[in-house]
């Protein structure tokens, strides 16, 4: 009875050391797609690194507590978005469209009585005020759907693997992401200079209408993948794959920068 009892310790820190290590794993082939993900959620990235972290421990330490009843990617990713939850924001409209009603003028007409050169030295501020604007339109779509857009998009998870994180049926997935996309594909196609260069929200004449009003300018200091934009090949993306791309983040802080953060707060790896 001892040597059975002793086996099967054995055999519990074996399992407990493989989730471990697949969860190294999967942070580590992953990680720039969580980073991602959960900058879409937090809108910062301080709190995209802190909520990383949050996962990465939690996970760790309560691998001996994983049944096996699903994956431990879809554990882990059911972790990532439940940390992410108190990070949303909900608009119900987007700033263009209050300020527009409130001047009692339309998007196109507001636009157009902005008069403003483009300066080649706002660049990195156009990049900014083009973030910027991704996440009002992001945060006009429902919690639910953009969650599902964001597993989609960001972890590129096939319908049945979000439905696994977020513990719906398949069916309720391809709902959301119907509505979700056709949600912000209606938001871009009507607005977006950058999507059909024949309507009138230019990213640029943001920045004068911030200045124009005393209001800060954003300041992040992401590295996004605008620099593609230019190229032919995203104008020749359809429009729905046009828009994903733009919310595709490339981030500096590596997986092995994490990792070293970690063991700076003295967690045992």
């Amino acid at each position: 009875m001892q040597e059975k009892a002793l086996i099967g310790d054995i055999m519990t820190d074996c399992e407990k050391r493989s989730t471990e290590d697949e969860i190294a794993l999967i942070f580590e082939e992953q990680y720039e797609k969580l980073f991602g993900m959960v900058y879409r959620m937090t809108e910062n990235v301080q709190d995209t690194e802190d909520v990383l972290q949050n996962v990465f421990v939690k996970a760790y330490m309560n691998a001996k507590t994983f049944r096996g009843d699903s994956k431990i990617s879809t554990w882990l990713y059911r972790i990532v978005v439940n940390e992410s939850y108190d990070y949303l924001k909900i608009w119900k409209k987007l700033p263009v469209v209050s300020i527009s009603a409130e001047s009692g003028m339309t998007e196109k007409e507001l636009f157009d009585s902005i008069d403003y050169s483009k300066n080649p030295e706002d660049n990195l501020i156009i990049e900014e005020m083009r973030e910027k604007c991704l996440r009002g339109f992001l945060r006009c779509i429902p919690q639910k759907m953009r969650v599902c857009f964001l597993l989609k998009n960001c972890l590129e998870l096939k319908n049945k693997e979000i439905a696994q994180v977020l513990e719906i049926s398949e069916a309720n997935v391809k709902v959301l992401l119907h509505r979700g996309r056709e949600k912000l594909k209606d938001m871009f196609e009507y607005r977006c200079n950058l999507i059909d260069p024949t309507k009138p929200c230019k990213c640029y004449l943001w920045i004068k209408f911030m200045k124009d009003r005393g209001l800060p300018l954003p300041k992040e200091g992401i590295n996004y993948r605008n620099k593609e934009l230019e190229t032919e090949h995203f104008r020749n993306m359809n429009v729905m794959k046009q828009i994903e791309f733009l919310y595709k983040v490339k981030h500096e802080y590596t997986y092995e920068e994490f990792i070293n953060n970690l063991k700076k707060l003295s967690i045992t790896l």
